[in-house]
């Protein structure tokens, strides 16, 4: 369960489509070409920052749940990476130059406000994420990617339940 869990957050930043012709992977790789392929770029650069906010929280987390989950989303993104270069796509799975801004500002956290701050920045994430597959599966014009879009919603409203598990609860 846990694994599937995680395995599916690596699939909340992108699309994990069979072999396509060239053509068509180009058009889906390319944001500017149609609503489905800026979902995919999109949904690319959420893993990537998601990515890059977990490498903070790996060096810097105490909890060992916060920890582990931020090891969690550094495999998920790996994995994610892998596919993606397996499929021969071409969109980036760095950070897009506006998201090092949030990056940065995770990084200037205090020690004692670090966690709670990733944590915030998670919820935040899956909640976006969330948002983002139910329009695709809504309003997707590639079915194949519509249809995909669906089937991750599940998931990814387990990992929103349990990211938010992890924010800290207010003392009494």
């Amino acid at each position: 369960m846990v694994r599937a869990l995680f395995f599916a957050l690596a699939m909340t930043s992108a699309i994990a489509l069979a072999a396509v012709p060239p053509v068509r992977a180009q058009a889906v790789a390319d944001p500017g070409r149609s609503p489905d392929a800026a979902f995919v770029a999109k949904a690319s650069d959420a893993t990537a920052i998601d990515a890059e906010l977990a490498r903070l929280a790996v060096t810097r987390a105490r909890a060992v749940k916060v920890k582990a989950f931020a090891k969690q989303v550094l495999v998920a993104h790996a994995a994610l990476a892998r596919e993606l270069a397996a499929m021969g796509r071409t969109s980036p799975l760095a950070p897009p130059p506006d998201a090092m801004k949030a990056v940065a500002a995770l990084r200037s956290e205090p020690s004692e406000r670090f966690e709670a701050a990733f944590v915030a920045a998670m919820v935040a994430s899956r909640e976006s994420a969330v948002a983002l597959f139910e329009a695709e599966s809504r309003d997707g014009r590639d079915a194949e990617v519509k249809e995909w879009a669906a089937r991750q919603l599940p998931a990814l409203r387990e990992q929103l339940e349990a990211v938010r598990a992890l924010r800290p609860r207010p003392s009494s």
